[in-house]
């Protein structure tokens, strides 16, 4: 695990543990002015909304015949729409709808590779492609569906404990990435024994400072498990508030890029194509806190 992932999760811990004190000592101060004829009963039918900020990475892995990249976290935004039902003081089920925004930075130090292909005249050369100071940003939005277990420990008469985990079955609707990039293009022509370079009107130019965009090749449908736990709070009769730390990461691959024998990330000056291209796997995990409202239809 790398130093900064440790860093931003005792950060996320120490700020959802002062919530958690301040909640409880909001909450106590409640408890000793209500007698119990004001307890609320969780079980029940509920909807809810949440939201707030989390720390994203998408992680291309296995980088093909490219070399070291280096993958960055970013600060994204989750919201979500739920229903769900108590079956028990205990325990429950829930679904919904949401919505979760996955931000990645690759830099790449260096890039070199060649190939042969053929000019306007049909004359077969080999063409030297180097690079410096690459950097893709990864911008990916998914809508998902989750399925998740409820459990609940009762603190009080209206605090809990609570723990949510399940699968979740996600979309994704936005799949760009932006990247940049000095690149130099030579050509070394076998039949004369000649290489051109620094020469930008034939193709050849030299440390030219290019920047693309383009859409991502995902997966249709992608699988992540996620975990929610922290603490709520009935703050009027059927109405609850709570506040948690969430974890989620895709099981598998959300890449659709088909395995290349070679990778080219870039043949000319007009495009650099996406680093998850050349990745054997790319998979998204985001970590964070969220905030969310309930409100529980049944009689208390």
């Amino acid at each position: 695990m790398k130093q900064s992932d440790l860093k931003y999760k005792s950060a996320t811990l120490k700020q959802l543990l002062l919530a958690s004190l301040l909640l409880l000592f909001s909450c106590q101060k409640t408890f000793s002015q209500e007698s119990d004829s004001t307890r609320v009963k969780p079980p029940g039918l509920f909807v809810g909304i949440s939201g707030g900020p989390d720390q994203s990475q998408i992680l291309n892995t296995g980088m093909l015949t490219i070399g070291k990249s280096v993958s960055n976290q970013a600060n994204g935004m989750t919201g979500s729409l739920e229903a769900g039902y108590f079956f028990s003081k205990w325990f429950g089920l829930s679904t919904g709808i949401g919505y979760t925004s996955f931000k990645g930075q690759l830099t790449l130090a260096s890039y070199q590779n060649k190939f042969n292909t053929t000019d306007s005249e049909n004359e077969t050369y080999e063409r030297q492609v180097t690079g410096t100071a690459i950097t893709e940003n990864q911008n990916i939005g998914m809508v998902s569906i989750p399925l998740n277990l409820n459990v609940r420990l009762p603190l009080g008469n209206k605090l809990g404990f609570f723990v949510q985990g399940g699968l979740e079955a996600a979309i994704p609707v936005q799949k760009s990435y932006q990247s940049s990039g000095t690149f130099t293009f030579k050509g070394y022509y076998p039949s004369y024994n000649v290489l051109l370079q620094n020469l930008p009107a034939y193709g050849f130019p030299s440390n030219a400072a290019i920047a693309t965009n383009g859409s991502l090749k995902l997966n249709s449908l992608c699988l992540s498990a996620t975990g929610t736990a922290g603490f709520d709070l009935f703050i009027q009769e059927k109405m609850q508030l709570a506040i948690a730390a969430t974890y989620g990461q895709s099981l598998s691959s959300i890449s659709a890029y088909k395995q290349p024998e070679k990778f080219q990330l870039s043949s000319d000056i007009t495009q650099i194509n996406s680093l998850m291209g050349g990745s054997s796997q790319a998979t998204i995990q985001a970590m964070g806190v969220k905030i969310s409202l309930r409100y529980f239809f049944g009689k208390q």
